[in-house]
């Protein structure tokens, strides 16, 4: 005698449709989204190397942020310390110009505008404050307002400076804390001393700070007098100091921008490999998932068939 079916096998056959149901239902979500699965429980051979993937990348996009920052950062400080360069060769030349004319005819007006060079770039701001003022972000560092208010500041000129001595440091990376503020007092101290010493000079005050000048004291005349001549001889080479310490200085600062800029290059290789990484385990590739939904189709249609096939047969059809 040949057994139609039984009941156990009409069930093993409908858990064997509603399983090809579920592989269908899932190759279909895996071709909508590209994704393996929608939650860590279905990748939880590799939710924890995934997890830490995600991380990673979470961290070196913060980085990478933090070095855009950085550059701007960076970029705007090598234009403020290239107006210094230029404000301190101004007035360098200013000065030898004066010794070798023998002649105060501009001098002044070249000192006072580079005094006001100066006191705009170190009170220079961005939307964060004061960008030379230390952490003290939201007062001007310089709390002078002309170049005669050095004529009554201490000298050298200490107490025209507002600002503390923290300097901004941001980590670019899992290894290094990159140091790249400024601050004004540090920065300008020597060029605000030798515009002090020119202004108590024109004054009639001898200045008090190195190197001081035997006198008497200006103001320069047109010619000079052998005492501005001096006086103007012994400040060249402090003026010629200033200029190759802001050149230093912007030298320090271009260092810096390469180091974010190669740093960048980097975290931008390292995010592109963590993101492989991770799309490696919960991407899906398109061809693959297509097919697997084709396969999958194809079984259920074949598991509808059988069923349908059993249903329509019984004892009648082999009497």
């Amino acid at each position: 005698m040949t057994r139609v079916s039984t009941y156990q096998q009409s069930q093993t056959l409908i858990q064997h449709m509603l399983n090809s149901q579920k592989h269908v239902t899932d190759a279909q979500r895996q071709v909508n989204t590209g994704k393996v699965a929608d939650t860590y429980q279905g990748l939880y051979q590799e939710a924890t190397s995934l997890a830490g993937a995600k991380s990673l990348v979470s961290t070196l996009e913060q980085h990478k942020e933090n070095a855009g920052v950085i550059l701007t950062n960076l970029q705007t400080y090598d234009q403020m310390l290239g107006s210094l360069e230029n404000a301190a060769t101004d007035l360098k030349e200013a000065v030898m110009g004066a010794v070798n004319s023998s002649s105060s005819l501009g001098l002044e007006a070249t000192v006072e505008g580079v005094f006001n060079t100066v006191l705009g770039v170190l009170n220079s701001a961005d939307t964060e404050g004061y960008l030379f003022a230390g952490s003290k972000r939201s007062v001007a560092p310089i709390n002078i307002t002309s170049w005669s208010d050095l004529t009554t500041a201490l000298e050298p000129p200490t107490d025209i400076f507002t600002n503390d001595t923290l300097k901004r440091q941001v980590r670019i990376d899992e290894n290094r804390v990159l140091e790249t503020g400024m601050v004004a007092d540090e920065l300008a101290l020597d060029i605000m001393t030798s515009l002090q010493r020119i202004a108590l000079w024109q004054n009639g005050t001898l200045p008090t700070t190195a190197p001081v000048p035997t006198g008497p004291a200006g103001p320069v005349t047109s010619p000079l007098r052998q005492e501005d001549q001096d006086f103007l001889i012994g400040e060249i080479q402090q003026l010629e100091n200033l200029v190759r310490g802001f050149n230093e200085a912007r030298g320090v600062n271009g260092l810096n921008l390469k180091t974010v800029i190669d740093t960048q290059e980097q975290l931008d290789l390292q995010i592109d490999q963590a993101k492989i990484f991770v799309s490696n385990i919960e991407d899906v590739d398109a061809a693959e998932a297509i097919t697997n939904l084709n396969q999958a189709n194809f079984a259920l249609e074949s598991s509808y068939n059988v069923l349908s096939q059993i249903n329509r047969t019984s004892l009648l059809n082999f009497l």
